[in-house]
């Protein structure tokens, strides 16, 4: 008798955790949508090559919170993004409204006229205002259009492109 309310005691604790796991992940679904981030650039004449090395990208929601899109470091040609689009990632984000991207920018180089050129990116991020909701369960994309061009590149080697929402798609 005493085994088979052992038996009948763990039974229901598994039952338990399972009604609590499965509750757990139908929450966090709920609460949670998918951004698509990708980007895209125009010609620069004068520059073949413009290398990122982006470091993270955060987006800033209400009340000035912040949620983490990626941490993980990637380098990219942005010249090569001509006329195509790259993705740059894929992340679950919390639901609710965001006003602002920021990309940590840890290098930039340009290739002018056959000649590799550092660059510096003031404060070290790229930021980008957008008006963008993240709703439960349901897939955003993002497109940006980075511009850097000649004018966007000061005579000091400043990098100082020019970033646009080129399309929101979702729910």
């Amino acid at each position: 008798m005493k085994k088979r309310n052992q038996i009948v005691t763990t039974a229901a604790i598994i039952v338990a955790i399972a009604v609590a796991t499965s509750a757990f992940i139908l929450f966090s679904a709920a609460s949670s949508g998918t951004l698509t981030l990708e980007a895209t650039d125009a010609p620069v004449a004068g520059v073949s090559h413009i290398y990122l090395t982006i470091s993270g990208i955060e987006l800033q929601g209400s009340g000035n919170t912040t949620s983490s899109f990626s941490s993980s470091s990637r380098q990219f040609d942005l010249l090569a993004l001509v006329n195509v689009t790259q993705i740059l990632g894929v992340s679950k984000l919390p639901t609710g409204n965001y006003s602002m991207i920021r990309f940590d920018v840890s290098s930039a180089v340009a290739t002018i006229g056959g000649t590799n050129v550092t660059l510096a990116v003031p404060s070290g991020q790229v930021k980008v205002p957008i008006s963008l909701q993240i709703k439960s369960g349901a897939t955003t994309t993002v497109v940006l259009d980075i511009t850097a061009d000649m004018a966007n590149i000061s005579a000091s080697y400043n990098l100082r492109p020019i970033v646009t929402v080129k399309s929101i798609t979702g729910p």
